[in-house]
């Protein structure tokens, strides 16, 4: 069963934004957001952190993404012993694919987190402003998914730093709107089979619906997928699975013209 409806209520996040100025270079201002994930990780006193790879905009791995997460990592590192970072080569994730299929679908990163033996993972994104480089963190607890700490900050960028990146820094995603609101429709799924039941939910006779936040783009597809509503039994990513192969007719604005929509999507395990 498929279900689109409005979503009124956003992620709400602690924003502490770094001014370029306020910092006398990259390294002190990324130190800083650093300091403001890893004060709540202290409090609580968890071990066996890691960092993931932060993906772009439009939640692909980007090389300035995984610059950035081996910086933070480094400092972690330097810094918090206590936290016991792990460390990770995230060029090398890439390359031999064992880093997260998905920056954005949240499941599939703690699992890739927890097999190599972290209790909490830092997740994020980037993206290219007119100060420097905006960078979004949260610590997230790899097993339940508990967010222990959310900040966003803005890190300097050089010349030198600029052409380390080999690409250039991506620019943040065009607005995505509201699914049937001020005049914009809502996206209709015009090829949507049915998710794969998995071996333990089905030797369980498990049944349950797990919901979605996905962001239909101006192509029809499904993108930047995450969990609202996890059931367990390996469902979320089996829902994932399904829906990131769905084909959508996208929504259209007030204007004539397509335009990308962030939904709801229920996805419903049910043994016939």
């Amino acid at each position: 069963m498929l279900t689109l409806s409005l979503l009124f209520a956003w992620l709400s996040c602690a924003q502490n934004t770094v001014p370029p100025n306020a910092a006398s270079d990259f390294d002190a201002a990324l130190g800083q957001l650093a300091f403001q994930i890893a004060g709540p990780l202290e409090k609580e006193r968890v071990r066996r952190v890691i960092v993931a790879d932060l993906p772009d905009p439009n939640g692909k791995s980007h090389p300035a993404g995984r610059f950035l997460a081996d910086k933070v990592q480094a400092i972690l590192l330097r810094d918090y012993p206590t936290l016991e970072t792990i460390s990770v080569l995230h060029s090398q994730a890439v390359l031999d694919d064992s880093g997260p299929t998905d920056g954005k679908a949240f499941p599939n990163t703690r699992k890739w987190a927890k097999k190599l033996g972290a209790t909490v993972v830092i997740i994020g994104s980037f993206a290219k402003v007119p100060e420097g480089i905006e960078i979004w963190l949260t610590a997230m607890k790899t097993g339940s998914g508990h967010t222990y700490a959310q900040k966003k900050g803005v890190v300097p960028i050089s010349e030198e730093i600029d052409s380390m990146l080999g690409e250039p820094v991506p620019l943040p995603k065009t607005r995505i709107e509201r699914a049937g609101v001020g005049g914009v429709t809502i996206p209709v799924c015009i090829y949507c089979p049915g998710p794969q039941y998995t071996e333990k939910a089905k030797a369980a006779k498990f049944q349950g619906t797990v919901i979605l936040q996905v962001v239909i783009t101006t192509d029809g597809q499904a993108a930047n997928i995450s969990v609202i509503k996890a059931v367990g039994m390996d469902l979320e990513e089996a829902a994932i699975e399904a829906v990131r192969g769905w084909k959508f007719r996208p929504a259209v604005g007030p204007d004539g013209h397509v335009v990308a929509t962030l939904v709801p999507i229920e996805v419903t395990f049910r043994l016939r």
